[in-house]
């Protein structure tokens, strides 16, 4: 079974070492999440996902180009339903993808977050933490609270 741990780390190039460390320690890029403010997430991924609303504008953009675009043959009703199914989407399809770790910790860290601190999350077995603690801290991460299974 594996323990959720979190560790705050300064800048951007030691986070890119810390995960090039946790790596070489055997955890995978599915164990392994960063949280940070938006703004410093599209510096790591330009490509990021906007936080939830951007679902949500995306289906309501989707109903009115259907309302407008006759050919589509799309009634009003079904232009509400088009901004509906988006506005759902844009509240559940994140958490399949895993962005419910991402929640989690930023709603118990949100203060670090906020303030602009970058947060490493591994999830990990017991036998491996120790190596992988190890390889972090020599990168200058340091373990936050991590109780949050």
């Amino acid at each position: 079974m594996k323990t959720r741990y979190v560790y705050s780390i300064e800048s951007l190039p030691r986070l890119i070492n810390a995960m090039d460390a946790a790596r070489s320690c055997g955890v995978t890029d599915d164990d392994l999440a960063v949280v940070a403010r938006h703004d410093i997430e599209l510096r790591l991924d330009p490509d990021a996902p906007e936080p939830a609303a951007h679902g949500q504008l995306t289906g309501l953009l989707a109903g009115l180009s259907a309302v407008t675009v006759p050919t589509l043959g799309v009634s009003i009703a079904g232009a509400g339903l088009i901004n509906l199914i988006g506005n759902a989407m844009g509240g559940w399809v994140p958490a399949l993808a895993g962005d419910t770790v991402d929640d989690e910790v930023r709603r118990r860290f949100n203060d670090e977050v906020e303030a602009g601190g970058i947060l490493l999350v591994v999830d990990t077995t017991p036998e491996l933490h120790a190596r992988v603690d190890a390889a972090l801290r020599g990168h200058g991460a340091q373990p936050m609270d991590s109780n949050a299974n």
